[in-house]
């Protein structure tokens, strides 16, 4: 495992671009290690993590073209 003043070195070491990114990314471990507790806690902190970060408007495509009902 990494030292965390390994790991704060690194990213100090990183042009001032890529603080975004990196901001971003520690954001979504962080809410990944939300999901995988599956407390509901857990799945609380996700989607509100989702809903403050996400900039773009959600995709919903899984039920593209598909019949949520089996007709009889």
């Amino acid at each position: 495992m990494v030292e965390r003043s390994v790991l704060l070195q690194e990213i100090d070491s990183l042009p001032p671009r890529y603080y975004d990114e990196v901001l971003n990314f520690v954001k979504y471990l962080k809410r990944k290690s939300a999901k995988e507790s599956a407390s509901p806690d857990g799945a609380a902190a996700m989607a509100d993590g989702e809903c403050h970060d996400n900039k773009k408007p959600a995709d919903f495509y899984m039920f593209d073209g598909e019949e949520l009902y089996e007709r009889r």
